[in-house]
Formats: C-alpha cells, sequence, structure tokens
C-alpha cells in the first residue's frame, strides 16, 4: 500500500560526508513527480518512483539550473548531474534528457551548485 504524503518537507543527510539539506518537497505521487519544479522560481524536491529504474529528468518550463541527484534503493548516490540546464524553446542544445548511468529509486532535485557546495559525491550514502 502507498502511503499519501502531501506536502511533507524533510531533511536529507549525507553520513559520508556528515551535512545535511534541509526543506526538501518529498514527492511519491506519479503526478507529482512528473511536474517536479516546474514553474516555481526555486525550490527542492525528492522523488520517489514506484520502483527502481533508469528515471530520466527533461526540464521544460524550468526557471533555474538544477544538480540532480540520483538515489539507489539503498539510498546511495548511484548518479549526479551539474548543473542541468532548463529546456528553452529556440535553443535545441538544451533539449536534453537527464538519465542515470545506474537504476535509483529516488532523484533530489536541487539547486546549481549545491551538490558541490555540500560535498555530495557518488557513493555517498544518504539518510532520509
Amino acid at each position: 500500500m502507498i502511503k499519501i504524503i502531501k506536502n511533507k518537507k524533510i531533511t536529507i543527510r549525507n553520513e559520508t560526508k556528515k551535512t545535511e539539506i534541509d526543506n526538501i518537497e518529498f514527492s511519491i505521487s506519479i503526478a507529482r513527480n512528473t511536474r517536479g519544479l516546474m514553474f516555481k522560481k526555486s525550490g527542492r524536491m525528492l522523488m520517489e518512483f514506484i520502483k527502481e529504474g533508469k528515471s530520466s529528468i527533461w526540464m521544460p518550463f524550468m526557471r533555474f539550473n538544477l544538480d540532480i541527484i540520483f538515489i539507489d534503493n539503498k539510498k546511495t548516490i548511484v548518479d549526479i548531474k551539474k548543473n542541468a540546464v532548463p529546456l528553452k524553446i529556440l535553443k535545441p542544445k538544451t533539449w536534453k534528457l537527464y538519465i542515470p548511468k545506474k537504476r535509483c529509486k529516488y532523484v533530489l532535485e536541487i539547486e546549481n551548485e549545491l551538490a558541490k557546495n555540500e560535498k555530495f559525491d557518488i557513493g555517498d550514502q544518504l539518510n532520509f
């Protein structure tokens, strides 16, 4: 059974680096995961998917660059896409899908440079 959690804010702790990121919106809804942070001027979101897979991120209607962190079912970072650029209609180079190298259960979208500043790396163990 899937629990419905509405507008829950969580903190993610990087157990490997002993750092935290707070004020993260948590989503398990398919519709909410599809929308992500579109149309917002800022924000942080952790999306949980029903099953592990290579969930891709597409960035139409985004207003800011993101760091995208892909996390497996053991809460280990399996891939990071830094400085993901929003899709711009007149710039085909921005028409990208961000796909992880390995299967993931969660995708964390955070402000550009936050992964670098908080020293998140592939292989780090998270707790949330």
